[in-house]
This record gives structure tokens, sequence and C-alpha cells, in this order.
């Protein structure tokens, strides 16, 4: 029972594993789906799916050289013909090993795994500015006849 409780207590002590002590980048923006028909070698406009899904998510700031935080979520976005693609997202904090003293070198990277009619991955490095308060990206994967089929990140409602 005493080592139960001496064990209990010294996981109590230690950080939760996420846990950020530090300061943390309030992301809030959003994600939509769309198509887009590239047939015949020509693009028509984009097909809004489905627009304006939350994303909020809170990204631990590292502040020594070698230290990296992330923050994931994931959706699954309607499309217009009612078929459906995932979409993963990945964002990242980075000081660099060669950063200097207080992670003045601190950059950022967004990732956008897609799921679905067709596949791709996407990612961006980004400095604060670009990044904060939410990174504006698009990702499509293109379905062999010509449809592409993709997401876009971004901070105002569509």
């Amino acid at each position: 029972m005493k080592k139960a409780l001496i064990l209990a207590g010294l996981l109590a002590a230690w950080p939760l594993y996420g846990a950020s002590p530090g300061p943390v980048m309030e992301l809030r923006g959003y994600i939509s789906s769309w198509t887009q028909n590239c047939s015949g070698g020509v693009c028509a406009l984009p097909e809004p799916g489905e627009r304006n899904s939350p994303v909020t998510l809170r990204l631990g700031l590292p502040s020594a050289p070698g230290e990296a935080s992330t923050a994931k979520t994931s959706r699954t976005l309607a499309l217009a013909d009612g078929s459906s693609l995932s979409a993963g997202l990945d964002f990242f904090a980075i000081c660099p090993y060669v950063g200097r003293e207080n992670c003045a070198g601190r950059y950022f990277q967004a990732q956008i795994s897609v799921s679905g009619p067709a596949g791709a991955f996407c990612a961006a490095s980004l400095n604060s500015g670009d990044f904060d308060p939410f990174p504006v990206l698009i990702c499509a994967g293109i379905k062999p006849g010509g449809t592409r089929f993709g997401v876009t990140l971004h901070r105002l409602p569509l």
C-alpha cells in the first residue's frame, strides 16, 4: 500500500502527456470542402461542399532549441454530390536546433491529409504572421477522369 501511494504521488507530480506548461497559441479558423471538374484540360470553378466547419486548437509554443509541439484534429466533410472526404490536420510549432536563445527562430508547419474519393498530403512551413490566428492553405487530390477533391483552411467564414 505504501509503495502504491508513493507511486501515485510521483505520477501526480509529473506533467500530463501533451500538456504545455509554457505559452500557448490559440488557433481559430474554418475548414471547407469542395470539388472541381478539371476534365478536358480546363478546370471549372470549384463547387462548394460543406462550408465553415469551425476548428479551434491550442498549440503549445516550444521555448528551447530542439523542442517541438503539436496539435491535431480531423474532420469528415460533406461534398456537393452527397459523398464525403476526411481531412486530418496536424499543426506543429518548431524551435530549430540551431535556433537562437528563447527560440527566436520558431516556425510553424501545417499538414493536411485528405482521404476519400481522392487522397492527398499537403504541407507548408510558415512564420508566425502567416500561421496565427489560423493558417490559410488548400489541399486537393485528383481522381482519374479529372475531378479534384479538396479542402481549404481559412480564417473568415465563406
